[in-house]
């Protein structure tokens, strides 16, 4: 119970690696508070946690919204007074662009600019915003440890475009914010996994043809989370961790 008296926000909830995280960040003791747009799947999230044993509320936003973002940020603070872990997880790759050309190489010069808003918009303002409304509570407390979750596509690029270019501004956002707050006691990290099996990666292999792809769980992204919240030194700040094989 390494997280024991903790409060924990986690972004993404209702599925896939988001709700490893909530679910293993529980299992430590901590109070979860479960965000997501999609009020179904965080109720189930929340149920899972307690009939764990765990502890768990949830709060149904629009993250891409920065008055939604802030108003979580003011409903965790007024319910509980402070927020000591930020898991900066919700995003993906919208439907409404691989839909519309039905393969994973999307050229750079292929994207239309809506579709490249779009997808920074999910992938890179989410996370700001999120480190913008909750690092200055953070900041108060003196104390606070934040895991955002990159991807392989942004540590070494791919073919899937603006994505990959969403998700290697998250690895910079990472870094940037670690400098910035570490002499307030903030740990900033991140984790970069590969292709993991969720839902929602699920139905994006199946429209681009790939639906034998060998994928990784994620459970085990939400072990690497744990070790950066439990087990790093507390100088680990700043880092990357990558969760996928280069072979």
């Amino acid at each position: 119970m390494k997280l024991e008296g903790k409060i924990a926000i986690v972004t993404g909830a209702g599925k896939g690696i988001g709700r490893e995280a909530a679910l293993a960040i529980a299992a430590e003791g901590a109070t979860v508070v479960c965000v997501a747009r999609t009020q179904a799947n965080l109720d189930e999230t929340v149920q899972m946690i307690e009939e764990k044993g765990g502890k768990a509320t949830s709060l149904s936003r629009d993250l891409t919204d920065a008055a939604q973002v802030q108003s979580m940020v003011d409903a965790v603070v007024e319910q509980f007074g402070r927020i000591d872990i930020l898991i900066n997880n919700a995003g993906g790759y919208p439907s409404e662009i691989y839909d519309k050309v039905g393969h994973q190489a999307i050229k750079i010069w292929e994207w239309s600019e809506e579709q490249w808003d779009q997808i920074i918009k999910t992938n890179l303002k989410i996370p700001f915003l999120c480190l913008n409304k909750v690092v200055p509570v953070m900041i108060k407390q003196h104390s606070g440890d934040i895991v955002s979750v990159s991807s392989r596509m942004g540590r070494i690029a791919s073919q899937m475009g603006g994505y990959a270019v969403a998700k290697g501004g998250i690895v910079t956002l990472t870094k940037t914010t670690a400098i910035q707050t570490k002499e307030y006691g903030i740990k900033v990290n991140a984790v970069a996994p590969g292709m993991v099996d969720t839902p929602g990666q699920r139905v994006y292999n199946h429209n681009v043809g790939q639906d034998n792809a060998v994928m990784d769980s994620a459970a085990d992204v939400a072990k690497g989370i744990i070790y950066l919240l439990c087990d790093s030194p507390k100088v680990m700040t700043g880092q990357v961790i990558d969760m996928f094989t280069t072979l």
